[in-house]
């Protein structure tokens, strides 16, 4: 933004900035009564790298992306086979979860295959020798589209055709892309063909949350304000000559400081006007109940904190919790992930139902698999792919490859 302001303009924006890159809302409340200067809809743009950068760095934002990332592919995955299984948690595991991370925090999570030797602006050739390939995760603001599928009859309309990245170009064949909300067709350069991060949906929330916070330094500074009653300032004014009385003060401050004690001459007169914040902890409370209702998290979960109420189980919030994570799975991550294991030549994977389930739940839930795989049995259907669906039992990785045994 700076490259397209004057210096003094870009020095004003960023006055209106909080340290971690939040914009204050305070210039942006509607204190003024003139519905000409109120009523005034602009489009908004996206939200700066900079600023999603400096949230991902935030306690706040950090945790938001910890928390669901690592619910969602916390031994989540239910494979078909061992060897899948196995193949996935010392090769690419790690690589998924960053780019879930990466995904929620800029929009995109980029992983890149790339075997040894290969040109990476070429596609990934179906017979590829993966077996000693490397992979390499980026994130969105890392990553620009430098062609487009413009092909309406094209099953890859507007889709990247080619990824530059650090100066690189990079064939989609060879990518897998992790992508968050997707944005409407006309805003979608914007993103650089990628997905709405999870930062800008709560940017709003954030900046009221960090203006909460602070609040209380700033009460603490500001609790007790001293007015100094100088004979003449207004005169002073009106003759443009207050500068001297001003350094005078402004020394007498200094000298003051926080531990200090004030020197003033006897003819001046000091008044301290004690201020008070009100309701401040309500405020802290409604703007954490608005993070947490935008990020679907449950604010004990949000907070680090037991559930309240002598009834509360924390039951209650574990289900919306679970429910938010199941929508994580299902839009965002299952469909890259069975993507990259296709890559391989692995199986397809699901996540498992009931997770974050106690043990006891977990053997109601079998029971309850069990004597529907009995009816379908009783009805002469395939109740074995029914408990394999639903993780009672697990495939024989040898009945895959040789064919069941006819004695089985």
């Amino acid at each position: 933004m700076t490259d397209t302001l004057s210096e003094a303009q870009a020095l004003a924006y960023a006055n209106t900035l909080f340290a971690d890159g939040l914009t204050s809302l305070n210039n942006k409340l509607a204190n003024r009564r003139d519905p000409r200067r109120n009523n005034i809809i602009t489009s908004a743009g996206r939200v700066g790298w900079e600023e999603l950068r400096s949230i991902y760095r935030s306690g706040m934002g950090s945790k938001i992306i910890r928390l669901k990332s690592g619910i969602a592919l916390n031994d989540s995955l239910q494979f078909f086979t061992e060897t899948d299984r196995d193949f996935y948690n010392a090769r690419l595991q790690k690589h998924v979860k960053r780019a879930a991370k990466f995904m929620l925090a800029f929009g995109r999570g980029l992983v890149v295959v790339h075997e040894p030797g290969a040109d990476l602006s070429r596609p990934l050739s179906r017979d590829a020798d993966l077996s000693k390939a490397r992979y390499h995760t980026f994130s969105g603001d890392m990553v620009a589209v430098s062609s487009v599928n413009m092909d309406l009859a094209s099953p890859d309309y507007y889709r990247p055709r080619l990824f530059n990245v650090r100066g690189t170009t990079i064939h989609p064949s060879r990518c897998v892309d992790f992508r968050y909300v997707e944005p409407v067709e006309h805003d979608a350069p914007q993103y650089q063909f990628g997905g709405i991060s999870e930062f800008e949906l709560i940017r709003n929330e954030l900046v009221a949350d960090q203006i909460v916070q602070r609040a209380a330094p700033s009460m603490l500074e500001k609790s007790s304000t001293i007015f100094y009653k100088l004979k003449g300032f207004k005169a002073l004014l009106s003759d443009h000559k207050e500068d001297e009385a001003v350094a005078y003060f402004s020394e007498l401050e200094n000298l003051r400081s926080i531990y200090g004690a004030g020197i003033v001459d006897a003819d001046d007169t000091i008044e301290s006007i004690t201020q008070a914040l009100t309701n401040l902890a309500d405020s802290d409370m409604i703007t954490l109940r608005r993070l947490a209702m935008v990020t679907g998290l449950p604010l004990s979960w949000l907070v680090g904190e037991a559930a309240r109420g002598l009834n509360s189980t924390g039951e209650g919030e574990r289900q919306v919790l679970m429910q938010t994570i199941e929508t994580l799975q299902s839009d965002f991550l299952q469909d890259p992930i069975n993507q990259l294991l296709s890559l391989h030549g692995m199986d397809p994977v699901e996540f498992k139902d009931n997770q974050g389930e106690r043990p006891t739940e977990r053997m109601e839930y079998e029971v309850k698999v069990i004597q529907n795989a009995l009816v379908l049995w009783q009805m002469g259907e395939d109740y074995g792919k029914y408990l394999e669906r639903h993780g009672i039992v697990t495939p024989d990785a040898f009945d895959k490859m040789f064919g069941a045994d006819d004695e089985a």
